[in-house]
C-alpha cells in the first residue's frame, strides 16, 4: 500500500514538473520569436540604411518604412534617423522616378529627423541632425525663392515659414527667410501673417525702412490711417535721410487730404531727386488739389500744379498720368471761368466775354496736351469724354465725329 500510494505521489510529481518544464519552454519559445522578430526589423533598418548608400532610393524607402511602422522599432532613433536621410536624398535627387516617390519628401524627412530627436536619449545623432536640418532649411527657402519667381507667394510665404522654423529647431533665428515670409505674404494678401512677421523682426532688431513702410502700407488697407502715418513717421525717425520713407508719407498725407503737409516733404524730395518724374507729378497732383480747394484758375497753384506736370513730362514724355493731369488742369480752369461767367448779370456782357476768352485759351491749351494723352492711352474713355466736350466747344466738328466713333466702339465693347 505504501508503495503504490508512493508511485502516485511520484506520478503527480513527475506530471506536474513535465507541466512547469512545457510552461517555461513555451515562453522561451514566445521570447525567440519576439526576438527574432525585433532582429529582422532591425534586419530591415541595415537593409535600408545599404540601399541608400547604393543609390537605390525605392529600396530604401520600402524596407525604411517597415521599420518605422512596426512595434518593435517605431522607436528606434536609428532607424527615424535613416528614414530622415532616405526622405531627404528623395526630395534632392535628380531622377524623376525617385522624386515621384513622395511629393512631400522633405515635410517628411523633417519629421522623421524630429522623431528622431525624440528618442536618441544618448544623442547619438544630435550632430548629424542638425547638420541635415540646416540642409533642409536650406532647401525649403531654395523651394520658397523658385516660388516667389513664379509669383506663387502664398506657397513661397510657406516655404519661407517652414525655412524659418527649421532655424529655430537649430537655436538661431533667420531674419531674412522671416523678412521672405512677411514679404510674400504681403504680395499674397495675408496681411495678418506679414504684419506679425514685421513686427517679429522689429523685435529682432531687424527695423529696415521697407519694414516700416510695409507695416504702414497693411495698417493703410485696413482704413487705419493713424496707424499708417506713425509706422511711417517712427521709420524716418530711425532713418531720416530714407527717401522711400519720405515719398510713402507723402503719399499718406495726399491720402489723408493734408495737402500742405504733402508739399512740404515734397519740397524736400524734389531737392534730394531732381530727375524722378513721379515726384514732379505728385508735386503737380498736391498743387492741383489746392487750386480745387481755393477754386484757383490762374494763379499761384494753378501755376506751380501747370510747372510740375510740365516737368514730370519733360523728364518722362511718356508719362501718360502727367499728360492727362495737365490737359485736365486746363480743363478744370476753363470750367471754373465758364462757371463764374454764366453767374454774371446780362448786364455784363463784356466781363462775360473776357471770361469765355480765358476759357477758351485755356481749352486750347487742353487739346493738344489730351490728344497727346490718347495717343498714349488709346482707349482711355475719360480723355476721350473730355476731348469730346473740348471739340464740341471749340467747334473742331471734324474731330467731333472722329472721338464720337472712338467714344462708340469704345461702349461697344462693354
Amino acid at each position: 500500500m505504501e508503495i503504490k500510494a508512493n508511485s502516485v505521489v511520484l506520478q503527480q510529481t513527475l506530471t506536474t514538473l513535465n507541466y512547469e518544464t512545457m510552461k517555461r519552454l513555451g515562453l522561451f519559445l514566445v521570447f525567440v520569436f519576439i526576438t527574432g522578430i525585433a532582429i529582422g526589423q532591425r534586419n530591415n533598418r541595415t537593409s535600408a540604411f545599404n540601399y541608400l548608400r547604393n543609390g537605390k532610393l525605392d529600396r530604401a524607402k520600402e524596407f525604411i518604412d517597415k521599420t518605422i511602422e512596426h512595434p518593435t522599432t517605431k522607436e528606434d532613433a536609428k532607424a527615424w534617423f535613416y528614414r530622415g536621410n532616405i526622405y531627404l536624398s528623395i526630395h534632392m535627387s535628380e531622377k524623376p522616378e525617385y522624386k515621384a516617390l513622395d511629393d512631400n519628401a522633405l515635410e517628411t524627412a523633417l519629421e522623421a529627423y524630429q522623431k528622431a530627436q525624440e528618442y536618441d536619449k544618448s544623442k547619438e545623432f544630435y550632430t548629424d541632425i542638425l547638420t541635415n536640418l540646416f540642409v533642409i532649411s536650406e532647401q525649403y527657402y531654395i523651394l520658397g525663392v523658385d516660388a516667389y519667381n513664379s509669383k506663387s507667394f502664398k506657397d513661397a510665404m510657406h516655404a519661407f515659414q517652414h525655412s524659418v522654423v527649421v532655424s529655430e529647431m537649430m537655436g538661431s533665428a533667420d531674419t531674412m527667410a522671416l523678412y521672405n515670409v512677411a514679404l510674400t505674404a504681403e504680395l499674397a494678401d495675408e496681411n495678418e501673417v506679414a504684419e506679425k512677421s514685421y513686427k517679429d523682426l522689429m523685435k529682432m532688431g531687424f527695423n529696415t525702412p521697407e519694414v516700416f513702410v510695409s507695416l504702414s502700407k497693411i495698417h493703410m488697407a485696413k482704413g487705419d490711417t493713424v496707424g499708417g502715418l506713425n509706422y511711417i513717421k517712427e521709420g524716418r525717425e530711425i532713418h531720416p535721410d530714407d527717401f522711400n520713407l519720405l515719398i510713402n508719407e507723402i503719399n499718406v498725407y495726399l491720402l489723408t487730404g493734408d495737402v500742405e503737409k504733402a508739399l512740404e516733404n515734397l519740397e524736400i524730395a524734389v531737392t534730394k531727386d531732381d530727375t524722378n518724374p513721379t515726384i514732379f507729378f505728385a508735386v503737380g497732383v498736391a498743387y492741383d488739389q489746392l487750386r480745387s480747394k481755393y477754386s484757383d484758375s490762374g494763379s499761384e497753384y494753378f501755376a506751380k500744379a501747370e510747372e510740375s506736370y510740365k516737368k514730370a513730362i519733360d523728364l518722362n514724355p511718356e508719362y501718360f498720368d502727367a499728360v492727362y493731369n495737365l490737359g485736365a488742369l486746363y480743363v478744370n480752369s476753363a470750367a471754373i471761368l465758364i462757371e463764374e461767367a454764366n453767374k454774371l448779370p446780362l448786364s455784363e456782357q463784356e466781363k462775360y466775354d473776357e471770361l469765355l476768352g480765358q476759357a477758351n485759351k485755356y481749352l486750347e491749351l487742353a487739346m493738344p496736351t489730351l490728344e497727346k494723352a490718347i495717343e498714349l492711352q488709346p482707349d482711355d474713355f475719360s480723355t476721350m469724354v473730355s476731348l469730346k466736350e473740348i471739340y464740341t466747344r471749340m467747334n473742331e466738328y471734324d474731330k467731333l465725329k472722329e472721338i464720337n466713333k472712338k467714344i462708340e466702339m469704345h461702349q461697344s465693347k462693354d
